[in-house]
C-alpha cells in the first residue's frame, strides 16, 4: 500500500506530460496551419490585384473603342450629310468606296 501514493503522483505526471506535449503538437500544427492561411491569402490578394489591373485595362480600352467609334459615326455622318453627296461618285471613288465599306 505504500506505494499507492507514488502510483498516482507518477500517473499524475504521466498525464501532465502527455497533455504539455499534445498542446505543443497542437500548437505546432496550428502554427503551420498559419502559416499556411498567410501563404494562401496573400496568394489571394496578388490575384484581386491583378484581376484588379486588368479590369483597368480593359475599362480604358473600351473606352478607347467607344471613342474611336464615335468619331468614326461623326465622320460617317458628316460624309453622309456632306453638300453633293447624292451626286454620282467617279468610278475611281466608287471603287474606293466599294473596298472600304465592302459594297
Amino acid at each position: 500500500m505504500r506505494w499507492i501514493p507514488s502510483l498516482l503522483v507518477a500517473g499524475a505526471a504521466g498525464l501532465a506530460i502527455w497533455w504539455l506535449v499534445s498542446v505543443v503538437q497542437e500548437r505546432a500544427e496550428l502554427r503551420a496551419d498559419l502559416t499556411i492561411e498567410k501563404r494562401e491569402r496573400i496568394a489571394a490578394q496578388t490575384a484581386l490585384k491583378d484581376a484588379e489591373e486588368a479590369a483597368r485595362v480593359h475599362r480604358a480600352w473600351l473606352r478607347r473603342l467607344e471613342d474611336e467609334r464615335a468619331e468614326y459615326e461623326a465622320l460617317r455622318r458628316d460624309l453622309i450629310n456632306m453638300e453633293g453627296g447624292d451626286e454620282a461618285l467617279s468610278d475611281y471613288l466608287r471603287g474606293a468606296g466599294e473596298r472600304l465599306w465592302g459594297q
